[in-house]
């Protein structure tokens, strides 16, 4: 999720956006100290003095992206969500992003989120030589329904080991089935816009 940006902060807690445990995605009891790795990288300080200002306003998510859902009937096929479908000097293109570029892969590849003829959707990756390679890349994925950040608790958290993967060409391609939601295509439908995708 993201800490909130003043007032009281504390490493345990229940909190959602004042736990340090919670954002680092552990428990709210665990033994944490603020010297650790993970402390320091979720602050930003490398070394040497750390306070609990120093956590205001930080984010466990490795990439954060607020799509704008769209709906496009292309080559008689009916579309949902974001992409950019067809010859590439001129293609046909819907929905919209706040980040073009993927920042989970060393290339910063262009990527989509939609699902076709109201089948589940699916997050396309568009390339394959970027590092990680493969399935890999991100642990789960928050998804955060009709909002642009990542306040509260999200409305659906999906784990990647928990997709279907495949690639085609020098695309990868997670499957996100239907019953994360409920319904076929739901994840990027307009009426869920705009959507905040956050990655771990």
């Amino acid at each position: 999720m993201t800490l909130a940006t003043s007032g009281t902060m504390s490493i345990g807690g229940t909190t959602t956006d004042r736990s340090i445990n919670v954002e680092l995605g552990r428990s709210a009891t665990a033994t944490s100290n603020m010297g650790e790795t993970d402390l320091r990288t979720l602050a930003g300080v490398a070394s040497g003095a750390i306070s609990m200002s120093n956590f205001y306003g930080k984010s466990n998510y490795t990439w954060v992206v607020t799509v704008t859902n769209g709906q496009a009937t292309i080559f008689g096929q009916s579309f949902k969500g974001y992409g950019s479908i067809g010859n590439p000097s001129s293609p046909s293109t819907f929905g919209s992003v706040t980040d073009a570029t993927c920042d989970l892969y060393s290339d910063n590849p262009s990527w989509a989120w939609y699902s076709v003829n109201n089948n589940p959707t699916s997050f396309y990756i568009n390339n394959s030589t970027g590092t990680p390679s493969g399935n890999a890349g991100w642990t789960k994925m928050h998804i955060y329904y009709q909002q642009t950040g990542t306040a509260g608790n999200p409305n659906f958290t999906i784990t990647r080991s928990n997709m279907t993967y495949s690639s085609a060409g020098n695309t990868r391609i997670w499957n996100m089935a239907d019953g994360y939601q409920g319904g076929a295509g739901a994840f990027s439908s307009p009426s869920n816009s705009p959507v905040t995708l956050a990655f771990f």
